[in-house]
């Protein structure tokens, strides 16, 4: 037998890139089409770059570059539809998390590249992107809700000295405030948002920001700010002074250097009003009532900083249960790093893509995050369900090809065993890198994109035409 290829021999689209982009706002049939077809072809080679991904199709290439240089085709059009897709499914959850961070793209190594700004602290160039990404409260990704992107003014460098005199519309902070309006304006009638945030979102006019009955506050402490009652006690020692209310057990991730662990946390609660900042006029209006949980970790292993989260939040905390589920919510807030991670070195390598412009990479890096996030929900959804059937995650292509992968992979699935949610990702798992020992535990996203990748190639050879020798 022999193989004849042709040049339009390509991967279908898969049909969760339709649900995500099929409905994008571009006014233009044909921008529409390249977006369902670029989104596919990056998830299926997320580490390449655009001249390399299409490298034996000029004509591919050429609309890709035409495409993110295109001025119809705006970050929010693009990310609209995969907005509306969230939004659907976060309503069926009643209740949905909303983990936002703040990332910085390196691009000192492109000197070509326009409308860049200073990141750091150094001479390094490039641009921040803050996103907030929807969770379930099992901490399953639901999707994007919002993202911003911006490039610091040079002119503004080391002015820091001045924030405390700027509006708060004039600040980088705002960011905060401007994606709590967007959540506002779009959420469905009936769902309930938690929105969560680091250290950084530790914001007086977040607190004073009027919310709609619904949508609830979970932001780690960063400053150990005055009390109403009594005036002279502070944040910190009101919450130390609260008595332990309960225990629990959380996961601490890995990170270079430092392995994953398990942290026996001390719980306690106590309701406050913090004051308004002596900068602030009589004008300002007082900061409402707030629940505070601190985390405290017992007995950390030698060498380990000691795990310790106070936590502001709206949500009513009555019982040792209320506080643990508190403190499980906000640790599901590394989601949105992993996000990033993956944005960055854990997949699609957004910062090696040369193209000669900000607004050019600001339309890739939406389309590679709607990407980013696929992989992301896949990672955390079979450790949820992990026997659900596959056709929630792949096309009955993928599935033809997982079929043939499970019966010579090791360990061989029983005889007459479904494959299951678990058995599929799995499968891909082992196309990247991934040995299904019973200490390695699910594989990660990095090794799914891996995996991921192979499939792709898989399924495209299935497609291939053969002819009879």
């Amino acid at each position: 037998m022999v193989i004849t290829t042709v040049k339009s021999s390509q991967p279908s689209i898969d049909p969760w890139v339709f649900r995500e982009l099929g409905l994008a706002s571009l006014r233009d049939a044909r921008l529409t089409a390249r977006a369902l077809r670029l989104a596919s072809d990056l998830a299926a080679h997320p580490a390449l770059s655009l001249s390399s991904l299409y490298v034996s199709d000029w004509a591919g290439l050429k609309a890709a570059y035409r495409f993110f240089d295109n001025p119809k085709v705006t970050p929010a059009k693009l990310l609209e539809p995969h907005q509306a897709a969230t939004w659907e499914r976060g309503a069926s959850e009643g209740l949905v998390l909303i983990a936002q961070d703040t990332t910085s793209f390196n691009f000192t190594h492109h000197a070509a590249t326009t409308g860049l700004g200073p990141i750091g602290s150094g001479t390094e160039q490039g641009f921040l992107l803050h996103s907030a990404l929807a969770l379930t409260t099992a901490g399953v990704p639901l999707g994007l809700v919002a993202q911003i992107v911006w490039a610091r003014d040079p002119e503004t460098r080391g002015k820091s000295a001045r924030r405390k005199q700027l509006p708060i519309e004039a600040k980088e902070s705002y960011r905060w405030l401007q994606v709590q309006q967007q959540i506002a304006d779009h959420v469905p009638n009936g769902t309930r948002t938690v929105l969560m945030g680091d250290r950084e979102s530790d914001i007086y006019d977040l607190f004073i920001m009027p919310r709609h009955p619904g949508q609830e506050l979970l932001v780690r402490a960063a400053w150990d700010r005055k009390l109403v009652d009594p005036p002279e006690q502070h944040l910190w020692a009101a919450a130390e002074a609260a008595a332990v209310i309960g225990t629990m057990t959380i996961t601490v991730p890995s990170k270079p250097g430092r392995p994953e662990r398990q942290a026996l946390l001390a719980l306690r609660s106590a309701v406050i009003q913090i004051a308004r900042p002596a900068d602030r006029s009589a004008s300002t209006p007082a900061a409402p009532p707030m629940t505070v949980v601190l985390a405290r970790e017992i007995a950390p292993p030698d060498g380990a900083k000691p795990i310790e989260w106070l936590l502001f939040t709206t949500l009513e905390v009555a019982t040792a249960a209320d506080a643990e589920r508190i403190v499980t919510w906000y640790s599901y807030r590394w989601r949105i790093e992993r996000l990033h991670f993956t944005l960055k070195t854990g997949g699609s390598h957004v910062e090696d893509l040369q193209l000669a412009s900000r607004k050019r990479l600001e339309r890739a890096v939406t389309l590679y995050s709607i990407v980013s996030w696929r992989l992301l929900w896949m990672t955390y959804q079979v450790r949820i369900d992990p026997n659900q059937s596959p056709t929630v995650a792949f096309s009955s292509a993928e599935i033809a090809v997982l079929e043939r992968l499970v019966t010579t992979q090791k360990p061989a699935r029983p005889p007459g065993h479904p494959l299951t949610l678990r058995d599929a990702v799995r499968a891909m798992a082992k196309l990247g890198g991934f040995l299904g020992r019973k200490s390695d535990g699910e594989p990660g996203v990095k090794t799914l994109w891996r995996g991921y990748r192979q499939l792709q190639l898989l399924c495209w050879w299935d497609e291939v035409p053969r002819t009879p020798s």
